[in-house]
């Protein structure tokens, strides 16, 4: 059986549980990526790090932390935060409220990054092909 060439998924904010790992479901063969929910006083029960993965956490609602080598930041709503694999990271919630993550991470290409423009370095532009916005 062909893989799709692509698949759609909606998780409105207010659906997330705890954890959401969005990947296998959506078919990803090299990103990782998942929507996690934690009440206030929750968090992850250990920190890890990456042998070559680099992770992006993102907050999408409410106050969340993230701790970086032994050290707590705080990540208010709209807060993007690029972790190197090396460091030991663990994210949670100091706040009153419940807080809404994005976490990403990808397979690094060979010979990254390629241009950083674009996603990994390894897009392909067709610029004779450009879209057109606002006539739906």
């Amino acid at each position: 059986m062909a893989q799709a060439r692509h698949t759609k998924f909606y998780m409105p904010l207010s659906k997330v549980k705890e954890k959401e790992f969005l990947s296998r479901p959506m078919g990803c063969k090299g990103v990782g990526f998942s929507l996690v929910r934690y009440r206030p006083a929750e968090g992850a029960g250990y920190v890890h790090r990456h042998k070559v993965q680099e992770e992006i956490f993102i907050t999408l609602k409410g106050t969340g932390s993230i701790i970086l080598d032994g050290r707590r930041h705080s990540m208010p709503e709209g807060t993007i935060v690029r972790v190197s694999p090396q460091v030991y990271r663990a994210i949670g919630n100091d706040s009153k409220r419940d807080v809404v993550y994005l976490i990403l991470g990808a397979i690094p290409p060979k010979n990254f990054p390629l241009g950083g423009r674009t996603l990994l370095g390894d897009g392909i532009p067709n610029r004779k092909k450009a879209p057109r916005w606002g006539k739906g």
